[in-house]
């Protein structure tokens, strides 16, 4: 969803910034040219197609931006007039101090960003604070171009992608041989059971994000056992088994859509304060995508 658009003297903010967005937004979300072109490909072809598959432009605006911008060759230039062409959303950010250019400090065909409104991510102490507001403006912008959201033609899908996810482990654990099993259940606020004993695993949807195409279900795992180091060993199974097979298979979510899973930066603790006032269990936070089919296979094939 997402084209990083940054100069070489730029480059450590640039890898900075994108190992940010692709905590928040995952690796299939996210492309920044060293991480994700292949060997033996047309650099320039490959890049032009990667941004026409693109949602948002991110330029990054640092302080030797403008040396080469006039030039007609500069790479740089070269994204930003295939985003306006494809009229792809471009996001300028400004590197600490740097000015946002004047539009006639700017070529013709992309003078237009100069009159957007820019943010500013620093190189110091305040780079994580600005990173932090930048995440929700992005989210914004991608929130806004979900109308044509095909992941939710499905009304299912969300109840569907919940049960996928438990359906997935618990033939996982059966398979496992693992002894005693545990119970797997997706549950709802009133189904907190505080005082039960079992083994068990509960999967409690929390937040849910529209993305342009994608769909985000933001969830906890919680783990119930009347020993802590049963609880223990199931967390750590869990964590292997998502972090192996991060991928749903389609036996377990059927769909025209496809379901990820990968690990939330969200505070589970937090989480849990927010939707029950028992005391705390041994939780994990997640997050599944749910994204077109067509558009994963795309991504795959580049």
């Amino acid at each position: 969803m997402i084209f990083l658009s940054y100069r070489r003297t730029d480059s450590p903010q640039a890898c900075r910034i994108y190992d940010w967005l692709v905590q928040r937004f995952g690796h299939d979300s996210v492309f920044m040219d060293v991480a994700a072109i292949p060997i033996a490909v047309s650099f320039p072809d490959y890049i032009r197609q990667a941004i026409a598959n693109s949602k948002l432009l991110i330029v990054l605006i640092g302080s030797e931006w403008q040396k080469k911008i006039h030039e007609a060759d500069d790479p740089v230039r070269m994204e930003i007039e295939v985003a306006l062409a494809s009229n792809i959303t471009v996001l300028p950010v400004l590197i600490g101090n740097t000015p946002m250019p004047e539009v006639e400090e700017l070529p013709g065909s992309i003078g237009v960003i100069a009159s957007q409104n820019a943010k500013t991510v620093g190189v110091s102490l305040d780079f994580h604070s600005h990173m932090q507001d930048l995440l929700p403006t992005i989210e914004s912008i991608l929130e806004t171009l979900a109308a044509q959201n095909r992941s939710i033609s499905d009304p299912y899908v969300v109840d569907n992608a919940c049960q996928g996810v438990i359906r997935f482990l618990y033939e996982k654990n059966l398979q496992s041989g693992s002894s005693p099993h545990a119970r797997w259940e997706v549950i709802g606020p009133g189904d907190f059971q505080p005082n039960r004993i079992d083994l068990r695993v509960t999967l409690f949807l929390h937040r849910i994000k529209r993305l342009a195409e994608l769909l985000e279900l933001h969830f906890i795992l919680s783990f119930w056992a009347g020993d802590t180091a049963s609880e223990h060993r199931l967390a750590g199974w869990v964590m292997r088994q998502l972090e192996q097979t991060p991928l749903i298979p389609n036996s377990f979510f059927e769909s025209e859509s496809q379901l990820k899973v990968r690990r939330s930066d969200e505070d589970s603790r937090q989480i849990w304060k927010m939707i029950t006032p028992d005391p705390l269990r041994l939780s994990l936070a997640y997050i599944a995508t749910v994204s077109p089919r067509n558009l994963s296979e795309e991504h795959n094939e580049q």
